[in-house]
């Protein structure tokens, strides 16, 4: 069997060999763009297992007449084309059960951070200004934590949430009834609801034509407790210039950012920008990393571990566990 990683991984590749076997044949590529990898490993790899740097789309796929899976080594699988992947038999798969607790505990970091005022109160003491009265904190107890996806990363983060004494509201209307009753959290009905009861929001959606954008200048208009915004989901699910009008306007307080629509970020995106500067405006209200809320050396080898053996599944004629392109309906 061949099996392809043809971004971030390279050799050795101790963990996927010890899965696949020595008789596998593992290529790697360290490829940010599919034509450095040759148009005749395409076409004879069984399995490929992708990362975040190529787009799978319909020029890509028509190239890979021998693949039988895809694993997304990752949760997000927004850079495949899972429609023109299950027309041409290959089964998509994504690891949604690697680095909960880490995307989680970024969240909750983010959230704190911001919550105490710890951006601001580092810089002004690099000042030598000890003024503790110019960026008041606020208490978590009794506040109201709004997450918006409850799949595990969202749970866990319910979870962190009530250990802080925070009351959680949830929007997810792909949960069963009944979930809230065993989590102790309360459901809401409508993203405007959520909105308009939330002192904190905390995403944590896939990126699809139903969520992308979902965060706009609508669901701003719905916001009456000056929340704080956490994304550590997928940077498009925000429309990042509604959210710089809501900061300008006061609507949201702060927000702390893992994921951005376009990354690295460049001058489209007029808040980053402003952020880079160093606009007094904006200063202690935005936190920005870069989309590290999964990283550990943990985390990285749990989800190379569980991608291998996801395709290993396939290629022996079992069905995958974790499926994307309803492959199997």
């Amino acid at each position: 069997m061949k099996i392809l990683i043809p971004d971030v991984i390279k050799p050795p590749v101790d963990i996927e060999r010890e899965i696949f076997g020595l008789e596998a044949e593992i290529i790697t590529g360290e490829a940010t763009h599919s034509e450095m990898i040759s148009d005749e490993i395409w076409k004879e790899c069984n399995a490929v297992l992708a990362f975040d740097q190529l787009d799978y789309n319909k020029k890509l796929l028509s190239k890979m007449s021998s693949c039988k899976i895809i694993v997304r080594v990752g949760v997000g699988y927004d850079n495949v084309d899972i429609v023109e992947a299950k027309n041409r038999n290959i089964v998509v798969c994504n690891i949604p059960d690697y680095g909960t607790e880490e995307v989680a505990d970024h969240a909750m970091a983010l959230m704190l951070s911001l919550a105490r005022g710890l951006p601001e109160y580092s810089r002004k003491v690099k000042l030598r200004d000890w003024d503790r009265h110019n960026s008041m904190p606020f208490r978590l107890r009794d506040k109201v934590m709004g997450i918006i996806g409850l799949g595990r990363i969202g749970t866990a983060t319910a979870l962190r949430s009530k250990a802080f004494g925070m009351r959680v509201v949830f929007y997810d209307p792909y949960i069963n009834d009944g979930y809230d009753k065993a989590l102790g959290v309360e459901r809401v009905r409508s993203l405007e609801e959520i909105a308009n009861a939330s002192d904190i929001i905390s995403l944590h959606t896939p990126l699809t034509h139903e969520t992308e954008g979902m965060i706009n200048d609508s669901f701003f208009a719905c916001v009456n407790r000056r929340p704080i915004i956490i994304n550590t989901a997928r940077g498009s699910i925000i429309d990042i210039a509604s959210l710089e009008k809501a900061m300008r306007k006061g609507v949201v307080k702060a927000a702390g950012l893992d994921v951005l629509p376009l990354e690295p970020s460049d001058d489209s995106q007029q808040l980053i920008v402003d952020w880079e500067r160093d606009e007094e405006w904006l200063r202690g209200r935005l936190l920005v990393t870069p989309h590290v809320s999964f990283c550990c050396p943990e985390a990285f080898e749990e989800m190379r571990r569980k991608a291998a053996q996801e395709a290993l599944r396939v290629l022996n004629g079992e069905k995958a566990r974790n499926c994307v392109n309803d492959f199997y309906e």
